[in-house]
């Protein structure tokens, strides 16, 4: 969206500043959001974009384990843990221990800002030399997706978010003492919702963010109940699947200290796609069936995404210019002696199985309720936990979108109001279940 810096500053018990002190255990920073506002005096309704969280802390060097190496912009997130952001009126909208800062910062925000993420491409440490570190990290929290044709079609009314609550977990002060540094001092936090103003009165399109456990070596992977409301409030069975990520563990220079932090809220897990080398795929929900040309899938992905962007990673890899997928994948690296130049690589975060690309329409994307198979052949299989992540779009039922015009002042006529809802991009015509799946409304007169 465009137009000027529309942001709300959000509140929590000790003020719109949360400060915890480094502390060995995992503690949790917690908002209440109130007196947000509905309506501008013009009447237009404000709608929210992204939650914005930005927190600043010390590093201290001890050299831990014998080494020394500068956090990169992907290691800094797993210094939080998960993240739950509850509505009263919404229901989870994302929920523990599904959501966290790795998973937001190091997967979502890539498809939720069109492959563009905003993350800083200078390093984050600017000498080697000084022992203590002043850092500022921030991550977002996605509302609206700018894969979307119409991005705004899943930005709630700001006012759902009344008297809920937002919390991101900190962890130890040992994070990254695998890397040579201790978290050390005050550690604060700061909440920012942005927001975007519309004459028209709307109901979200909501969007679930799913994540899925998968215990197996291989070669059959079977997703449980995708599409299914889970923690979302009056959502209806059933979703549209816009993505679906297989992710991995992601190597690192710095091993056993792996970059994207995926695993790290689950004890470890993921596999290495070149190292336990992925050779066919077989998915029949999107009739890919016995693909070999497996470096082909991912070239797909980066042809229709255009996500690469490069920056020169001081802190790993001898200053080597890698490009900031995290690795996806070394393909301006200087060193043919690495042997990263595949795009099966160690070095590989994800692997996309379903994206939007840019502009996507959300009638087009495949409709799931139900379990998802698909087979990967690989040459060194392992027994480990896998995640898949999604991006399900769902739909509310009537009942549902009648409670919320209630809540926006907008009484339904069935209701004793003068209100009715109609799918936002259809020709004027009831709102059922079967037009509200996955589609956005709008509230006119009666």
């Amino acid at each position: 969206m465009g137009g000027s810096a529309n942001f709300v500053q959000v509140s929590g018990p000790s003020g719109r500043v949360q400060t915890l002190a480094a502390a060995a255990g995992t503690q949790t920073f917690l908002w209440r959001p109130v007196s947000l506002k509905g309506t501008l005096p013009g009447q237009d309704f404000v709608y929210a974009d992204r939650i914005r969280a930005k927190a600043n802390f010390n590093l201290t060097r001890n050299a831990g384990g014998g080494v020394f190496n500068t956090p990169n912009w992907q290691q800094l997130a797993q210094l939080f843990g998960q993240v739950r952001v509850y509505s009263q009126f919404l229901g989870e909208m994302y929920a523990k221990p599904d959501t966290s800062v790795p998973l937001l910062a190091n997967h979502d925000s890539w498809h939720a800002n069109n492959y563009v993420p905003p993350t800083r491409a200078r390093g984050v440490v600017s000498t080697i030399a000084a022992s203590v570190i002043p850092l500022e990290y921030e991550f977002e929290i996605p509302l609206l997706r700018d894969y979307l044709y119409r991005n705004v079609d899943s930005a709630p009314w700001l006012s759902f978010f009344e008297g809920g609550e937002i919390e991101v977990d900190l962890q130890g002060s040992a994070t990254f003492n695998l890397l040579g540094w201790t978290v050390t001092g005050n550690i604060t936090m700061e909440l920012n919702i942005d927001w975007h103003p519309d004459k028209q009165a709307l109901i979200h399109v909501p969007i679930r963010s799913g994540l899925y456990r998968v215990v197996t070596p291989g070669p059959a992977y079977e997703l449980k109940g995708v599409g299914a409301p889970r923690g979302l409030d009056g959502v209806v069975q059933g979703s549209r699947l816009a993505v679906l990520s297989w992710l991995f563990k992601g190597t690192s220079a710095t091993n056993p200290f792996f970059d994207n932090g995926f695993y790290a809220a689950f004890g470890g897990g993921g596999i290495l796609p070149a190292t336990q080398g992925i050779t066919r795929l077989d998915v029949p929900f999107r009739d890919q069936v016995s693909i070999d040309a497996v470096g082909a899938w991912i070239g797909s992905f980066l042809a229709d995404t255009g996500c690469i962007r490069h920056r020169v990673d001081t802190s790993l890899n001898g200053g080597l210019v890698d490009n900031d997928i995290a690795q996806f994948p070394f393909a301006m690296d200087a060193s043919l002696s690495k042997g990263q130049q595949s795009y099966v690589a160690d070095t590989l975060d994800f692997w996309p199985m379903i994206w939007p690309g840019h502009d996507a329409k959300i009638s087009d994307m495949q409709k799931v309720d139900g379990d998802l198979s698909f087979t990967a052949s690989q040459t060194t299989p392992v027994n480990v936990l896998n995640l898949f992540r999604t991006d399900e779009v769902c739909g509310f039922s009537s009942a549902k979108v009648m409670d919320l015009m209630d809540r926006m002042g907008l009484v339904h006529k069935s209701r004793g109001g003068r209100y009715d809802f109609i799918p936002k991009y259809a020709d004027p015509k009831r709102a059922d279940e079967t037009t509200t799946w996955g589609m956005p409304l709008k509230i006119i007169l009666a």
